[in-house]
């Protein structure tokens, strides 16, 4: 797909020199210089390869933004506008597009975005087994509620999207509520990552609703969802919880403290509606583990 919306000359340096395994991200700012994710790492991108050299980076013109984006749309960037307005694209191959530009808006509503000014492609990776630590933590005696926490860029999404898919050989019916289509990622109705075959799927909306359309529609043993971001996202959690359904969801957050700073934890730590709380950082790479603690905030599991 990348062939499909990339300019030619950066997709035939990804082609003929680098490792497309490695490739995270693709950033392409209006006038400025190209900027790669890879591995794990951000490098200027020439069209020699990877540099350091800011000179020797290719330039991302103003027609270059936008013909990404228009071209990712398949030209109708009317379809796309319910994601639009949220400020991503997800495309064929589970690949997600962030965009910034102008906002129209209506009154205290936004109409769309136009005069695209930067777009952020992210190629996900599937990698099998990345969460078979936390499971044999969450899942033990018996499936328990977990947040999954870490810094932006450590692996939340990857670990979140494998414990679905683990999970599923032991637990009949989970609900993934992908709010910004990160997961899944879900294009034409069909998930374009796996997330297990008895996994039901809600994209592009709120936590709020989400959790409630689905616990009344699906009747789910475990609900697995993207990024608490606020007290309305742990309000659903909590009163998911309060109705039995277990939930395991993920956090921005590197340490408890900053854990405890976050708008609507203290309420949920206190409901004790997490028993396990795994951390995850870059230190040796995206997804490694650091700490698992249990639902009083004590530690069970010690990074090596």
């Amino acid at each position: 797909m990348l062939n499909k919306i990339l300019p030619a000359e950066v997709f035939a340096v990804i082609e003929t020199r680098l490792d497309k395994a490695r490739v995270y991200e693709l950033r392409f700012r209006a006038e400025m210089p190209v900027v790669i994710d890879y591995g794990g790492r951000y490098y200027y991108l020439g069209k020699n390869g990877i540099t350091d050299e800011s000179k020797n980076a290719m330039i991302a013109s103003c027609e270059t933004v936008k013909n990404i984006v228009v071209k990712a749309t398949e030209f109708s960037l009317y379809s796309v506008n319910n994601q639009l307005v949220k400020g991503f694209i997800t495309i064929n191959g589970g690949i997600r597009l962030g965009v910034c530009g102008e906002i129209v808006r209506d009154g205290n509503t936004v109409k769309t975005i136009k005069n695209f000014s930067s777009v952020n492609i992210r190629i996900p990776h599937e990698i099998n087994g990345c969460s078979l630590t936390a499971c044999s933590f969450i899942n033990d005696t018996r499936l328990r509620s977990a947040l999954i926490v870490a810094p932006p860029g450590a692996g939340k999404t990857t670990v979140l999207r494998d414990l679905c898919k683990n999970l599923n050989h032991d637990i009949k019916n989970v609900l993934l509520v992908d709010e910004r289509s990160e997961i899944a990622a879900v294009h034409d109705g069909r998930p374009q990552l796996d997330v297990g075959k008895t996994t039901d799927i809600i994209s592009n909306c709120t936590k709020g609703y989400a959790f409630s359309y689905g616990i009344r529609s699906m009747r789910p043993d475990l609900i697995v969802t993207d990024e608490l971001m606020s007290e309305e996202d742990f309000s659903a959690v909590v009163n998911a919880a309060a109705g039995g359904v277990c939930v395991i969801a993920s956090v921005h957050a590197s340490t408890p403290e900053e854990l405890f700073s976050r708008a609507g934890f203290n309420w949920a730590f206190g409901k004790k509606v997490f028993s396990r709380y795994v951390f995850l950082s870059e230190r040796k790479g995206p997804g490694t583990y650091e700490n698992i603690y249990d639902a009083e905030m004590k530690c069970i599991y010690f990074a090596s």
